[in-house]
């Protein structure tokens, strides 16, 4: 299954309705694929042929599929449902079960994204009404092929267990990517959209998990915030997008400059949140001393092309069991504005609980 989703998407974001087309063409192509198998050993050699065209028009509508080219795709699986279903029907009969395929058109119609509700539902009321049509037409009229009742049988329940298959398979795929499209929407709601690094909401999230480990005993959670220093100052002499550029570079000091369990958020405007679970006083002073020097060595081009120099003053505190979050965020708020009263670009660590 998850091969079906992936062989649709080359790394960046697609439609979910693009996606599924992706599938139907797989799931369809396999389909007709057994189909030729069907009728050749069971001697309907002309039916094989024209599903040997049909795996090849399903290909076709892959690439397409994989250029963009999404409607195209679109028109040509229908229509080649719909012409296979007639054909099929003339040639062999009702009792054949080709028919059940152009039911499997109205689902896929109706989680189209790309119809308006309007042309869904004319689509979706001409699609039944051929069908309709087709039963009136051909249910109990001979074929224009003679085949054996054994024959018939076959390719009734073959179709018939395909259509429920493709039935069950859309249904998993389409919930499938629905539920990937609300995880991602879900991470886009955690993620800062200039930075990419978590939010503040996310921020608060993790930080509720963490104060909640230190209160069952599992160690110290280090609590770091970071302050860019003149940051106004970069972004009324140099501009907007030159403090957007100061941000991203330092949001990728400090992403790269912690571990893989740790937290790094902005946490508003030019403040930063690190937090560090498991982690005693010293070697959060030496993360958090780490961090500035690397902010310090930053340069990035400003408006008048010259490289200006980052600074970074960052407040540490240490939350410790029977503490509160809350508390230990207030404390390194403290240390930072200590930090910036006493000349800014430095680490200051902030009172013990106790104290």
């Amino acid at each position: 299954m998850r091969r079906l989703l992936t062989l649709f998407h080359p790394g960046s974001s697609l439609d979910v309705f693009r996606e599924l087309m992706g599938a139907v063409a797989i799931v369809a192509g396999i389909t007709h694929f057994c189909l030729i198998l069907v009728f050749h050993f069971t001697g309907v050699r002309s039916l094989a042929l024209v599903n040997i065209a049909s795996v090849l028009l399903y290909v076709l509508t892959g690439l397409l599929l994989r250029n963009g080219h999404v409607r195209l795709s679109m028109g040509l699986m229908a229509l080649e449902i719909i012409a296979h279903g007639v054909l099929a029907v003339q040639a062999i009969g009702w009792d054949s079960g080709f028919h059940f395929y152009i039911i499997l058109i109205i689902p896929v119609l109706i989680v189209n994204s790309m119809l308006a509700p309007a042309g869904k539902t004319v689509l979706v009321v001409l699609t039944g009404l051929l069908y309709l049509l087709m039963d009136w037409r051909w249910r109990g009229a001979a074929p224009y092929m003679t085949a054996s009742q054994t024959v018939v049988d076959v390719l009734y329940y073959f179709n018939l267990t395909c259509t429920l298959v493709i039935l069950a398979l859309l249904a998993t795929i389409y919930y499938r990517l629905v539920t990937l499209a609300h995880a991602r929407l879900q991470d886009l709601a955690r993620t800062d959209p200039l930075t990419q690094l978590r939010n503040r909401r996310a921020a608060m999230e993790a930080a509720q998990r963490e104060a909640a480990r230190v209160a069952r005993g599992a160690g110290q959670l280090a609590v770091l915030l970071g302050d860019v220093d003149h940051f106004k100052a970069i972004n009324d002499t140099h501009g907007h997008e030159t403090g957007d550029d100061a941000l991203k570079a330092v949001a990728e000091v400090l992403r790269a400059g912690v571990r893989q369990v740790d937290h790094v958020a902005r946490w508003g405007g030019e403040e930063f949140l690190i937090l560090l679970p498991g982690t005693e006083v010293p070697e959060a002073m030496a993360v958090a001393e780490r961090l500035r020097a690397g902010v310090q060595q930053l340069r990035v081009a400003g408006a008048d092309g010259r490289p200006l120099t980052l600074a970074m003053t960052v407040g540490v505190s240490v939350l410790v069991a029977g503490d509160a979050f809350d508390q230990a965020l207030a404390r390194a708020d403290r240390a930072l504005y200590a930090g910036k009263q006493a000349g800014r670009n430095r680490v200051v660590l902030a009172s013990s609980p106790e104290t």
